[in-house]
Protein backbone atom coordinates (compact mmCIF):
# COMPACT_ATOMS: atom_id res chain seq x y z
CA UNK A 1 0.00 0.00 0.00
CA UNK A 2 2.56 2.13 0.80
CA UNK A 3 4.29 1.90 -2.62
CA UNK A 4 1.38 2.26 -4.35
CA UNK A 5 0.87 5.55 -2.08
CA UNK A 6 4.56 6.42 -3.49
CA UNK A 7 3.93 5.58 -6.83
CA UNK A 8 0.81 7.87 -7.49
CA UNK A 9 2.67 10.61 -5.11
CA UNK A 10 5.77 10.47 -7.75
CA UNK A 11 3.26 10.90 -11.13
CA UNK A 12 2.00 13.51 -9.63
CA UNK A 13 5.03 15.51 -9.06
CA UNK A 14 6.10 15.05 -12.21
CA UNK A 15 2.71 16.22 -13.93
CA UNK A 16 3.27 19.40 -11.40
CA UNK A 17 6.28 19.93 -12.99
CA UNK A 18 5.09 19.19 -16.62
CA UNK A 19 2.69 22.07 -16.16
CA UNK A 20 5.28 24.91 -14.40
CA UNK A 21 7.46 24.23 -17.26
CA UNK A 22 4.83 24.00 -20.30
CA UNK A 23 5.27 27.63 -22.49
CA UNK A 24 2.54 29.86 -22.29
CA UNK A 25 1.69 32.88 -24.93
CA UNK A 26 3.16 35.29 -23.57
CA UNK A 27 0.95 37.86 -25.21
CA UNK A 28 -2.22 35.76 -26.37
CA UNK A 29 -4.78 37.19 -28.90
CA UNK A 30 -7.67 38.47 -27.55
CA UNK A 31 -11.31 38.32 -29.31
CA UNK A 32 -10.85 41.89 -29.32
CA UNK A 33 -7.85 42.08 -31.35
CA UNK A 34 -9.85 39.79 -33.81
CA UNK A 35 -12.81 42.17 -34.08
CA UNK A 36 -10.86 45.07 -34.61
CA UNK A 37 -9.35 42.96 -37.85
CA UNK A 38 -12.41 41.61 -39.13
CA UNK A 39 -14.00 45.27 -38.74
CA UNK A 40 -10.78 46.59 -40.89
CA UNK A 41 -11.60 44.17 -43.62
CA UNK A 42 -15.13 45.30 -43.14
CA UNK A 43 -14.37 48.87 -43.96
CA UNK A 44 -12.48 48.28 -46.49
CA UNK A 45 -15.51 45.69 -48.45
CA UNK A 46 -17.60 49.02 -47.46
CA UNK A 47 -15.32 51.44 -49.38
CA UNK A 48 -15.53 49.18 -52.37
CA UNK A 49 -19.16 48.92 -52.15
CA UNK A 50 -19.31 52.66 -52.06
CA UNK A 51 -17.13 52.84 -55.04
CA UNK A 52 -19.52 50.10 -57.19
CA UNK A 53 -22.52 52.15 -56.25
CA UNK A 54 -20.50 55.19 -57.44
CA UNK A 55 -19.68 53.36 -60.88
CA UNK A 56 -23.28 51.72 -61.35
CA UNK A 57 -25.37 54.81 -60.45
CA UNK A 58 -22.67 56.56 -63.43
CA UNK A 59 -23.52 53.64 -65.91
CA UNK A 60 -27.33 53.91 -64.93
CA UNK A 61 -27.07 57.62 -65.87
CA UNK A 62 -24.96 57.11 -69.39
CA UNK A 63 -27.83 55.03 -70.01
CA UNK A 64 -30.92 57.15 -69.24
CA UNK A 65 -28.64 59.59 -71.32
CA UNK A 66 -28.04 57.73 -74.48
CA UNK A 67 -32.48 56.45 -74.33
CA UNK A 68 -32.16 60.63 -73.88
CA UNK A 69 -30.48 61.42 -76.86
CA UNK A 70 -32.34 58.71 -78.98
CA UNK A 71 -35.36 60.00 -78.49
CA UNK A 72 -34.31 63.32 -79.07
CA UNK A 73 -32.86 62.61 -82.82
CA UNK A 74 -36.10 61.22 -83.02
CA UNK A 75 -38.10 64.17 -82.70
CA UNK A 76 -35.48 65.95 -84.97
CA UNK A 77 -36.11 63.67 -87.78
CA UNK A 78 -39.95 64.03 -87.53
CA UNK A 79 -39.26 67.85 -86.98
CA UNK A 80 -36.89 68.04 -89.91
CA UNK A 81 -39.67 66.53 -92.30
CA UNK A 82 -42.00 68.93 -91.40
CA UNK A 83 -39.52 71.60 -91.82
CA UNK A 84 -38.84 69.53 -95.47
CA UNK A 85 -42.64 69.88 -96.12
CA UNK A 86 -43.08 73.16 -94.49
CA UNK A 87 -40.06 74.73 -97.09
CA UNK A 88 -41.87 72.75 -99.91
CA UNK A 89 -45.02 74.77 -99.05
CA UNK A 90 -43.13 77.90 -98.77
CA UNK A 91 -41.18 77.61 -101.94
CA UNK A 92 -44.71 77.28 -104.32
CA UNK A 93 -45.98 79.77 -102.86
CA UNK A 94 -42.82 82.25 -103.08
CA UNK A 95 -43.01 81.14 -107.14
CA UNK A 96 -46.58 81.95 -107.37
CA UNK A 97 -46.39 85.61 -105.53
CA UNK A 98 -42.89 85.70 -107.91
CA UNK A 99 -44.42 85.33 -111.16
CA UNK A 100 -46.95 87.84 -110.58
CA UNK A 101 -44.49 90.34 -109.53
CA UNK A 102 -42.32 89.90 -112.90
CA UNK A 103 -45.84 90.25 -114.49
CA UNK A 104 -46.55 94.14 -112.16
CA UNK A 105 -42.72 94.66 -113.28
CA UNK A 106 -42.90 94.17 -117.08
CA UNK A 107 -45.88 95.85 -117.41
CA UNK A 108 -44.64 98.87 -115.87
CA UNK A 109 -47.16 101.25 -114.70
CA UNK A 110 -49.67 99.62 -116.90
CA UNK A 111 -50.95 97.06 -113.80
CA UNK A 112 -51.23 101.39 -112.43
CA UNK A 113 -53.30 102.05 -115.42
CA UNK A 114 -55.87 99.24 -115.29
CA UNK A 115 -56.67 99.77 -112.01
CA UNK A 116 -57.13 103.32 -112.06
CA UNK A 117 -59.20 102.10 -115.59
CA UNK A 118 -61.13 99.66 -113.83
CA UNK A 119 -62.28 102.19 -111.07
CA UNK A 120 -62.73 105.07 -113.52
CA UNK A 121 -65.35 102.50 -115.41
CA UNK A 122 -67.50 102.09 -112.71
CA UNK A 123 -71.00 103.37 -113.39
CA UNK A 124 -71.74 105.11 -110.09
CA UNK A 125 -69.86 106.26 -106.89
CA UNK A 126 -70.92 102.89 -104.63
CA UNK A 127 -69.33 100.94 -107.58
CA UNK A 128 -66.14 102.46 -107.47
CA UNK A 129 -66.00 102.57 -103.55
CA UNK A 130 -66.52 98.80 -104.17
CA UNK A 131 -63.78 98.09 -106.91
CA UNK A 132 -61.71 100.29 -104.86
CA UNK A 133 -61.88 97.86 -101.78
CA UNK A 134 -61.63 94.66 -103.74
CA UNK A 135 -58.42 95.94 -105.15
CA UNK A 136 -57.15 96.98 -101.84
CA UNK A 137 -57.77 93.86 -99.96
CA UNK A 138 -56.24 91.88 -102.96
CA UNK A 139 -52.91 93.78 -102.34
CA UNK A 140 -52.88 93.72 -98.83
CA UNK A 141 -54.08 89.99 -99.03
CA UNK A 142 -50.76 89.28 -101.21
CA UNK A 143 -48.52 90.77 -98.32
CA UNK A 144 -50.16 89.14 -95.53
CA UNK A 145 -49.44 85.84 -97.21
CA UNK A 146 -45.62 87.00 -97.87
CA UNK A 147 -45.62 88.21 -94.41
CA UNK A 148 -46.91 84.78 -93.22
CA UNK A 149 -45.13 82.69 -94.66
CA UNK A 150 -41.78 84.35 -93.90
CA UNK A 151 -42.58 84.25 -90.36
CA UNK A 152 -43.86 80.80 -90.66
CA UNK A 153 -40.32 80.26 -92.59
CA UNK A 154 -38.52 81.95 -89.70
CA UNK A 155 -40.64 79.66 -86.90
CA UNK A 156 -39.25 76.79 -88.17
CA UNK A 157 -35.66 77.53 -88.44
CA UNK A 158 -35.67 78.57 -84.90
CA UNK A 159 -37.61 75.20 -84.23
CA UNK A 160 -35.16 73.41 -85.81
CA UNK A 161 -31.99 75.61 -84.47
CA UNK A 162 -33.42 74.66 -80.85
CA UNK A 163 -33.62 70.88 -81.69
CA UNK A 164 -29.87 70.85 -82.84
CA UNK A 165 -28.79 73.03 -79.67
CA UNK A 166 -30.63 70.24 -77.36
CA UNK A 167 -29.03 67.40 -79.36
CA UNK A 168 -25.62 69.04 -79.29
CA UNK A 169 -25.93 69.60 -75.69
CA UNK A 170 -26.64 66.31 -74.76
CA UNK A 171 -24.27 64.85 -77.05
CA UNK A 172 -21.85 66.84 -75.29
CA UNK A 173 -23.44 65.68 -71.46
CA UNK A 174 -22.74 62.02 -72.99
CA UNK A 175 -18.91 62.98 -73.75
CA UNK A 176 -18.78 64.50 -70.32
CA UNK A 177 -20.31 61.47 -68.71
CA UNK A 178 -17.94 59.07 -70.47
CA UNK A 179 -15.25 61.17 -69.57
CA UNK A 180 -16.04 60.65 -66.27
CA UNK A 181 -17.03 57.22 -66.10
CA UNK A 182 -13.60 56.19 -67.59
CA UNK A 183 -11.91 58.72 -64.47
CA UNK A 184 -14.27 56.24 -62.16
CA UNK A 185 -12.64 53.07 -63.58
CA UNK A 186 -9.75 54.43 -63.52
CA UNK A 187 -9.95 55.43 -59.98
CA UNK A 188 -11.70 51.84 -59.18
CA UNK A 189 -8.66 50.05 -60.34
CA UNK A 190 -6.29 51.66 -58.50
CA UNK A 191 -8.19 51.16 -55.45
CA UNK A 192 -9.06 47.83 -55.82
CA UNK A 193 -5.42 46.75 -56.62
CA UNK A 194 -4.80 49.30 -52.98
CA UNK A 195 -7.61 47.04 -51.09
CA UNK A 196 -6.85 44.24 -52.34
CA UNK A 197 -3.34 44.00 -51.30
CA UNK A 198 -4.77 45.19 -47.80
CA UNK A 199 -7.59 43.29 -47.41
CA UNK A 200 -5.21 40.75 -47.95
CA UNK A 201 -3.13 41.54 -45.63
CA UNK A 202 -5.70 41.61 -43.22
CA UNK A 203 -6.76 38.53 -43.80
CA UNK A 204 -3.62 36.90 -43.55
CA UNK A 205 -3.22 38.42 -39.89
CA UNK A 206 -6.98 37.51 -38.79
CA UNK A 207 -6.10 33.82 -40.36
CA UNK A 208 -2.94 33.97 -37.98
CA UNK A 209 -5.06 35.25 -34.90
CA UNK A 210 -7.22 32.71 -35.34
CA UNK A 211 -4.57 30.06 -35.47
CA UNK A 212 -3.12 31.71 -32.37
CA UNK A 213 -5.95 31.99 -30.17
CA UNK A 214 -6.91 28.20 -30.93
CA UNK A 215 -3.58 26.80 -30.33
CA UNK A 216 -4.14 28.76 -27.13
CA UNK A 217 -7.06 27.43 -26.56
CA UNK A 218 -6.21 23.77 -26.92
CA UNK A 219 -2.89 24.47 -24.56
CA UNK A 220 -5.52 25.98 -22.04
CA UNK A 221 -7.30 22.45 -21.99
CA UNK A 222 -4.36 20.39 -22.05
CA UNK A 223 -3.36 22.07 -19.22
CA UNK A 224 -7.15 22.25 -17.29
CA UNK A 225 -7.09 18.05 -18.61
CA UNK A 226 -3.35 18.19 -17.07
CA UNK A 227 -4.62 19.56 -13.77
CA UNK A 228 -7.38 17.26 -13.52
CA UNK A 229 -5.72 14.17 -13.45
CA UNK A 230 -3.45 15.54 -10.94
CA UNK A 231 -6.01 16.55 -8.62
CA UNK A 232 -7.13 13.27 -9.60
CA UNK A 233 -4.62 11.13 -8.67
CA UNK A 234 -3.80 12.69 -5.57
CA UNK A 235 -6.59 13.47 -3.79
CA UNK A 236 -8.19 10.16 -5.43
CA UNK A 237 -11.49 11.99 -5.36
CA UNK A 238 -13.79 11.22 -8.31
CA UNK A 239 -13.93 14.70 -11.08
CA UNK A 240 -17.64 16.39 -10.62
CA UNK A 241 -20.34 15.59 -13.29
CA UNK A 242 -20.71 17.62 -15.23
CA UNK A 243 -23.63 19.16 -15.94
CA UNK A 244 -26.18 17.94 -18.87
CA UNK A 245 -26.73 20.36 -21.58
CA UNK A 246 -30.01 21.89 -21.99
CA UNK A 247 -32.37 19.65 -24.23
CA UNK A 248 -34.20 23.15 -24.92
CA UNK A 249 -32.35 25.04 -28.26
CA UNK A 250 -33.55 28.68 -28.63
CA UNK A 251 -35.37 28.44 -31.45
CA UNK A 252 -33.17 30.27 -34.40
CA UNK A 253 -34.11 33.32 -36.15
CA UNK A 254 -35.28 30.84 -39.14
CA UNK A 255 -38.23 29.05 -37.28
CA UNK A 256 -39.05 32.71 -35.87
CA UNK A 257 -39.43 34.26 -38.60
CA UNK A 258 -41.03 31.81 -40.86
CA UNK A 259 -42.95 33.76 -43.58
CA UNK A 260 -46.13 32.74 -44.11
CA UNK A 261 -45.98 34.06 -47.22
CA UNK A 262 -45.07 31.79 -50.26
CA UNK A 263 -44.12 35.08 -52.27
CA UNK A 264 -41.19 35.25 -49.35
CA UNK A 265 -40.51 31.77 -49.83
CA UNK A 266 -40.19 31.97 -53.50
CA UNK A 267 -38.24 35.14 -53.48
CA UNK A 268 -35.25 33.27 -51.18
CA UNK A 269 -35.82 30.06 -53.55
CA UNK A 270 -35.19 31.97 -56.23
CA UNK A 271 -32.17 33.99 -54.59
CA UNK A 272 -30.25 30.96 -53.78
CA UNK A 273 -30.21 29.89 -57.36
CA UNK A 274 -27.61 32.17 -58.74
CA UNK A 275 -24.73 31.69 -55.60
CA UNK A 276 -21.72 31.87 -57.12
CA UNK A 277 -23.05 34.47 -60.09
CA UNK A 278 -20.22 37.20 -60.24
CA UNK A 279 -20.56 40.86 -59.38
CA UNK A 280 -20.43 42.91 -62.68
CA UNK A 281 -21.21 46.73 -62.60
CA UNK A 282 -24.64 47.58 -63.80
CA UNK A 283 -25.64 44.05 -63.78
CA UNK A 284 -29.00 42.56 -63.80
CA UNK A 285 -29.04 39.52 -65.28
CA UNK A 286 -27.87 35.63 -64.60
CA UNK A 287 -24.77 36.44 -66.27
CA UNK A 288 -23.30 39.06 -63.52
CA UNK A 289 -25.34 41.38 -60.80
CA UNK A 290 -24.43 44.31 -58.97
CA UNK A 291 -26.13 44.21 -56.02
CA UNK A 292 -29.25 45.87 -56.98
CA UNK A 293 -29.18 44.39 -59.79
CA UNK A 294 -29.55 41.08 -58.23
CA UNK A 295 -32.39 42.19 -55.75
CA UNK A 296 -34.39 43.74 -58.99
CA UNK A 297 -33.98 40.36 -60.78
CA UNK A 298 -35.15 38.30 -57.86
CA UNK A 299 -37.99 40.03 -57.22
CA UNK A 300 -39.02 40.40 -60.90
CA UNK A 301 -39.35 36.62 -61.14
CA UNK A 302 -42.31 36.82 -58.62
CA UNK A 303 -44.32 39.72 -60.26
CA UNK A 304 -42.79 42.36 -58.32
CA UNK A 305 -40.99 45.47 -60.17
CA UNK A 306 -38.69 47.20 -58.23
CA UNK A 307 -36.79 50.52 -59.32
CA UNK A 308 -32.87 49.95 -60.66
CA UNK A 309 -30.35 51.85 -57.74
CA UNK A 310 -30.31 50.93 -53.89
CA UNK A 311 -31.23 54.50 -53.68
CA UNK A 312 -34.40 53.69 -55.34
CA UNK A 313 -35.46 50.54 -53.43
CA UNK A 314 -34.83 51.88 -50.49
CA UNK A 315 -37.97 54.09 -50.82
CA UNK A 316 -40.41 51.32 -51.79
CA UNK A 317 -42.19 49.23 -49.54
CA UNK A 318 -42.99 49.89 -45.68
CA UNK A 319 -39.62 50.77 -43.72
CA UNK A 320 -39.47 48.49 -40.44
CA UNK A 321 -36.68 48.18 -37.54
CA UNK A 322 -34.03 45.38 -37.97
CA UNK A 323 -35.82 44.01 -34.91
CA UNK A 324 -38.62 43.30 -37.15
CA UNK A 325 -37.05 41.60 -40.19
CA UNK A 326 -38.76 38.26 -41.98
CA UNK A 327 -37.52 36.25 -44.77
CA UNK A 328 -37.61 38.56 -47.49
CA UNK A 329 -37.41 42.26 -46.44
CA UNK A 330 -34.76 44.08 -48.04
CA UNK A 331 -31.51 45.50 -46.03
CA UNK A 332 -29.83 48.47 -46.96
CA UNK A 333 -26.17 49.99 -46.32
CA UNK A 334 -25.97 53.68 -46.38
CA UNK A 335 -28.59 57.02 -45.94
CA UNK A 336 -28.98 56.97 -49.27
CA UNK A 337 -28.17 53.47 -49.57
CA UNK A 338 -25.01 52.08 -51.94
CA UNK A 339 -26.03 48.71 -50.91
CA UNK A 340 -28.97 46.55 -50.92
CA UNK A 341 -29.26 42.65 -49.91
CA UNK A 342 -32.02 40.44 -48.89
CA UNK A 343 -32.81 38.87 -45.50
CA UNK A 344 -33.25 35.26 -45.81
CA UNK A 345 -33.77 34.52 -41.49
CA UNK A 346 -31.56 33.05 -39.46
CA UNK A 347 -29.42 35.73 -39.11
CA UNK A 348 -28.69 35.48 -42.45
CA UNK A 349 -28.92 37.56 -46.25
CA UNK A 350 -28.26 36.79 -49.93
CA UNK A 351 -26.32 39.81 -51.50
CA UNK A 352 -24.00 40.18 -54.36
CA UNK A 353 -21.04 42.14 -52.45
CA UNK A 354 -18.26 43.83 -54.80
CA UNK A 355 -16.80 43.96 -57.51
CA UNK A 356 -14.01 40.12 -57.59
CA UNK A 357 -16.78 38.72 -55.47
CA UNK A 358 -19.74 36.67 -56.10
CA UNK A 359 -23.39 36.18 -54.76
CA UNK A 360 -23.05 34.64 -51.58
CA UNK A 361 -25.11 33.97 -47.99
CA UNK A 362 -23.53 36.13 -45.54
CA UNK A 363 -23.88 36.50 -41.67
CA UNK A 364 -26.07 39.69 -41.31
CA UNK A 365 -25.34 42.38 -37.98
CA UNK A 366 -27.70 44.82 -37.74
CA UNK A 367 -25.49 47.47 -36.81
CA UNK A 368 -23.65 47.43 -40.43
CA UNK A 369 -27.16 48.01 -41.79
CA UNK A 370 -28.96 51.61 -41.84
CA UNK A 371 -32.14 50.46 -43.19
CA UNK A 372 -34.90 47.55 -43.75
CA UNK A 373 -38.14 47.83 -45.80
CA UNK A 374 -40.66 44.99 -46.14
CA UNK A 375 -41.67 44.62 -49.62
CA UNK A 376 -44.29 41.45 -49.60
CA UNK A 377 -46.89 42.80 -47.22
Amino acid sequence: MLKKLLKYTAAAVILATTIQVTPAFANPVTNGQIDATKEQINDFETKIQQLDNRISLAMEKSRELNESIVTQQGKIEETEAEIVKAETALENHKKVYSERLKSIQLNGDQSVVRYAELLLSSGSVSEFFNRFTAISQFIESDTELLNGLNEKEQALLEAKEQLHTQIDQLKQNQVQLAAEQEQIEKDKQQIETDLAAAEGTLQAQLAQQEAEQQAAEQARQQLEQQQSLVTTTTTRTPAPALSPASSSATPTAVAANVASSATANAVIANAKQYLGVPYVWGGSTPSGFDCSGFVSYVYRSVGISLPRTSRAQQNVGTRISMNQLQPGDLVFKGMPAYHVGIYIGGGQYIHAPQTGDVVKIAPFNPSKFSSASRILQ
